[in-house]
């Protein structure tokens, strides 16, 4: 039987050289895969009562909808700059391999919300770490991160313990 880690494939020298791009689209393309992954994130998240979800552009977008709809829960999306329409909350952060902006509609959270973000992968914890400071930001408090994939080598799941955030990965590379 195979596994999450059999579906994902490795790309290096992408999107720059150095990188070993782990890459979750076949996953996504094969429906054994795919559902291997929806079924991780949803059993990772059933003991929080009615929470919001964020997904975290773009990779993070597909688990989020499926997760909200299993879970009929809120889905809010954190996108690149100027993608949202409407008034947005946003913060700047740096990558691995460069700088980027994320926003979040503004009205959206609301103080005291209880918050899953989701994203397919804990790399450095930058884009991460951005989503929980602009959550916390807009007053919602961030009750676990959801990653398919950790690559703990690069430090962002440290980071994440060293916060205090509930972290959880379906492999590790």
């Amino acid at each position: 039987m195979m596994g999450i880690k059999d579906y994902i494939k490795s790309f290096k020298d992408f999107p720059v050289d150095g990188i070993n791009f782990k890459d979750m689209a076949g996953l996504c393309a094969e429906p054994k895969g795919f559902q291997l992954a929806n079924d991780f994130f949803y059993e990772k998240s059933l003991s929080y009562l009615k929470p919001k979800l964020v997904g975290i552009d773009a990779r993070g977008f597909p688990f989020a909808a499926v997760l909200a709809d299993r879970l009929e829960a809120p889905l809010i999306l954190a996108r690149k700059a100027g993608k949202l329409p409407g008034l947005c909350s946003s913060i700047s952060y740096d990558l691995e391999y460069g700088s980027a902006v994320i926003e979040i509609q503004s009205q959206s959270i609301n103080k005291d919300d209880n918050v899953i973000i989701i994203d397919d992968l804990m790399a450095t914890g930058g884009t991460m770490n951005a989503t929980i400071d602009l959550v916390e930001n807009m007053g919602g408090n961030v009750v676990k991160t959801l990653c398919l994939i950790n690559l703990p080598g690069l430090g962002g799941s440290d980071q994440m313990r060293k916060r205090k955030i509930n972290f959880s990965f379906a492999v590790e590379y």
